[in-house]
């Protein structure tokens, strides 16, 4: 089953998310990667397999890719052009028995074109959806806004991963959202004040990600 990774806004942790996931699992599951649409030239799908080191079988193409790092629906209309969202729901629901990370752009509301958005996208292919929030302040107002939108779609929300820094709000953001929510909790990941080389990446991966292995038979049974 592939599974659709979304977030509570931009830069929260998605990318990470899909990279951690990877690393620990791709070679073991044969899993593979995907992000239908990339606006900007930061190349998400080049930042996954440079942190992982996996080779590039396990990256599908992107779909789509928009110089302007904005919002997919004016990235595109920048370039005169627009996302079939038609086209791109019916290939994410032909994808559904793979083993596929599926990364959405930015949050569950942000916009492929004028009238379609992330969570039509992701209802439309009936893909599960994991929940990547953000542990800083003001993650209780994003995270339970997203989780009330998304339960009001028929989308099936697997839980929520949590990535921050370590802050003293962390740990009563998460028990807040969690227990408020009455969702599942998929993990959290302390994040380094500097930048990790890819070998300290992995390392960490290894040692601290998913501890108890519960990924593998939520994400992918």
């Amino acid at each position: 089953m592939s599974v659709f990774v979304s977030g509570t806004g931009t830069d929260v942790g998605k990318t990470l998310f899909c990279s951690l996931v990877m690393a620990k699992y791709a070679k073991s599951l044969g899993l593979k990667y995907f992000k239908p649409i990339q606006t900007g030239s930061d190349s998400d799908r080049v930042k996954v397999m440079n942190l992982t080191g996996l080779n590039e079988s396990h990256f599908l193409k992107n779909y789509y890719t928009f110089e302007l790092p904005a919002s997919p629906h004016l990235a595109s209309e920048m370039e005169n052009t627009q996302v079939d969202t038609d086209e791109l729901s019916r290939h994410l629901f032909s994808i559904k028995g793979e083993k596929i990370l599926v990364e959405g752009a930015g949050g569950v509301y942000v916009p492929l074109n004028r009238y379609f958005f992330t969570m039509d996208l992701v209802e439309q292919s009936k893909l599960p959806l994991v929940l990547v929030a953000s542990t800083e302040l003001g993650t209780v107002n994003h995270t339970l806004l997203s989780i009330e939108a998304i339960r009001r779609r028929d989308i099936r929300l697997l839980g929520v991963y949590f990535i921050g820094p370590e802050n003293p709000l962390r740990s009563d953001n998460i028990r807040t959202i969690i227990e408020a929510a009455e969702i599942g909790l998929l993990g959290t990941f302390l994040l380094e004040e500097r930048k990790l080389s890819r070998q300290e990446f992995l390392d960490k991966v290894v040692e601290e990600f998913d501890p108890d292995r519960i990924l593998p038979d939520i994400l992918f049974p």
